[in-house]
């Protein structure tokens, strides 16, 4: 059954215009991902270790052939019309998509025989995608999607995409057949076929390069199905010999079976299946596409070792399987559980009594986890920039301040959150408590130099408190309370050059980093009820753990706080923030005058002072989810 026919009603159905913008991604958590265009061609491939925004690999499609009992067929693209781009991409890169002038690629099929009527389902994490044309005798869906299986984080990290086919014929004896084609994304190519335990499959390497380099990879594309076949390369020839003899074969029904002896260039093949239904029955066909892209390297940082070569780590799902094929026949040989659990989750999700407005938000920010703003690392630690750019991570190191605005993981996923939380603390903090905001890769170079960040480093006691209620772990609490403590009690360390609270009466007065990538001075309802946040949490972890003494030091700074915030921050109106803008001898204290003071205008630059900012009661925010003390009089929040 598809997970889509037990829906309620939804409103992320799309068609005509509304499917020009739409690229759904396809890919584990950490895998990178490909992108499913409303139309249902396949665009970026994301698959390399990096960004690859408008990077297409051509002739990636599926097509299907009817063939009548008198022997006419009737041959498509399971695509809908190429709206997008029409004179041609703005990319380069790996050489995947033509330049801008050049006209849509031959490679998008968008000049064959397509469907005229798509609709798009977008129930993330699963796409449906309905083709129907009043010349074809079915009707056809597409279903893609990945394993999104939550406290299973091993299976929601495979390097994937699945695909579903149904076919539902409005006519006797009509063979149809399905093909899965793609090209060899790699320089040098050699094909390798495989029929094994059901399985029909083909392996695509990279050839003429060691596992061990950088530039490795290879890909499969799999069928399980009984009358599966392999079409191990298309012909080889200039111009458009491949594709034109390819369609033809196509039509015919008939394609040569090729050898060649030496690697190429951009090497195509194709994987089938093929079924006889009849009128009102219908036959779903299962197709893979999977990746192994092992070796990553810092790119935008790099770190050589003593023979200058650049230090690489491997991909997560590099050390659970040896290659592409191995997590082809995995995901076969689990696929009632990998498809029953994402369905599950899917109707889970989408037929809650939500607004739908609620459930799209939900369910298109949990789409991040499927791109390349994640990677896993070699132990399966999680790590994320704060976005990406067309070809590279933007802001790298998991930020502090950003990624704690994120409560997916610490839900779905919390052993990925919790491996955040360990390389915080074993790689990010120093002797001190200062913690670095930003992961340095690879894991283990020296830490960012940066001024640590007071809301990034406050979410994290937090967080660890959260991750510990959460889990139900004391002896994973046991392991890290005396670095979340360390991490607090530099609030008012003297090794602390911006003297957050240096006299240690619960009120911040000293120069505090921020997510805005500024500082600001003195006391603000954004910044003191992260503090507050974060003195709740250690107070109750350090109850818990017998360090009786430090927990109640926080309780009275917490209490501090607290009444300074209700007395000193609330204007009738809204939580402000307390600077005397025009008092240079702030900057002069800390150094940053040329930074911070207009000298134009006599006063602090980046004060919110009485202004109102979206952030003011971010601690409370925190602290109702996890369960910790109130922050804010209820009267005045």
């Amino acid at each position: 059954m598809f997970v889509h026919d037990v829906f309620l009603e939804v409103e992320m159905i799309y068609q005509n215009d509304s499917l020009r913008e739409i690229s759904f991604p396809l890919g584990g958590i950490g895998t990178g991902c490909i992108g499913l265009a409303g139309n249902g061609e396949f665009l970026e491939w994301e698959i390399f270790n990096r960004p690859a925004k408008g990077e297409h690999n051509p002739f990636t499609f599926f097509a299907i052939r009817a063939e009548r009992a008198d022997g006419t067929s009737i041959v498509k693209v399971l695509q809908g019309d190429h709206t997008n781009n029409l004179s041609g991409q703005f990319t380069g890169g790996r050489g995947f998509a033509p330049y801008f002038g050049t006209g849509a690629g031959t490679g998008t099929m968008s000049g064959f025989p397509h469907f005229r009527s798509v609709v798009f389902e977008g129930c993330f994490p699963i796409a449906k995608l309905t083709f129907l044309d009043d010349d074809f005798p079915a009707e056809v869906v597409l279903e893609a999607f990945n394993p999104f299986i939550p406290h299973d984080s091993k299976n929601s990290s495979l390097a994937l995409a699945l695909f579903n086919i149904k076919v539902k014929s409005h006519s006797d004896g009509i063979k149809y057949s399905i093909i899965f084609s793609t090209r060899n994304p790699f320089p040098k190519t050699v094909n390798e076929k495989y029929v094994l335990d059901g399985i029909h499959a083909l392996k695509m390497k990279y050839a003429e390069v060691e596992k061990n380099d950088v530039q490795y990879g290879d890909i499969t594309i799999a069928t399980n199905a009984k009358n599966g076949f392999v079409h191990k390369y298309w012909f080889r020839g200039k111009w458009q010999d491949n594709i034109t003899t390819f369609w033809r074969e196509l039509c015919s029904g008939t394609f040569v079976d090729r050898n060649y002896d030496t690697s190429a260039t951009w090497d195509i093949g194709s994987v089938g299946a093929s079924s006889i239904i009849d009128c009102g029955q219908e036959e779903n066909f299962s197709f893979t596409l999977t990746w192994n892209v092992p070796n990553c390297y810092n790119y935008w940082s790099p770190y050589k070792d003593e023979n200058g070569n650049d230090v690489m780590w491997k991909n997560f799902y590099a050390t659970v399987f040896e290659d592409s094929y191995e997590t082809a026949k995995y995901t076969f040989k689990n696929y009632n559980y990998l498809t029953e659990k994402t369905r599950l989750f899917t109707k889970t999700l989408h037929c809650t009594t939500l607004d739908s407005a609620v459930i799209d938000a939900i369910s298109s920010t949990l789409s991040v986890l499927k791109s390349p703003t994640v990677l896993r690392l070699e132990n399966g630690e999680f790590y994320g920039w704060e976005g990406v750019t067309q070809s590279s991570g933007s802001c790298e190191g998991t930020c502090t301040h950003v990624w704690s605005y994120a409560y997916a993981l610490c839900f779905l996923f919390p052993d990925l959150e919790r491996s955040i939380r360990e390389t915080e603390f074993k790689f990010d903090t120093n002797e001190h408590g200062k913690m670095g905001f930003r992961t340095q890769l690879p894991l283990g170079r020296e830490q960012t130099p940066y001024r640590a960040c007071l809301d990034g480093q406050m979410a994290s006691v937090m967080k660890a408190y959260r991750e510990w209620k959460i889990s139900g772990d004391d002896e994973w609490l046991k392991t890290y309370y005396p670095t979340v403590k360390l991490l607090m009690e530099y609030t008012w360390s003297e090794e602390n050059p911006d003297r957050w609270d240096f006299d240690c009466d619960g009120i911040l007065e000293g120069m505090q980093h921020h997510t805005l990538d500024l500082e600001m001075f003195g006391p603000s309802s954004w910044l003191e009820s992260m503090y507050l946040g974060a003195l709740s949490a250690c107070k109750k972890m350090a109850t818990y753990l017998n360090d009786i003494e430090f927990a109640e030091k926080c309780r009275k700074l917490f209490d501090n706080g607290y009444k300074f915030i209700k007395e000193n921050l609330f204007n009738g109106k809204y939580f402000i923030h307390k600077v005397d803008i025009e008092d240079s001898s702030l900057t002069d204290k800390f150094g940053c005058r040329e930074k911070l003071w207009n000298d134009e205008c006599g006063e602090l630059k980046y004060q919110i002072g009485d202004g109102c900012e979206i952030d003011q009661m971010l601690g409370a925010w925190h602290s109702n989810i996890i369960g910790l003390d109130q922050i804010f009089d209820q009267d005045q929040m």
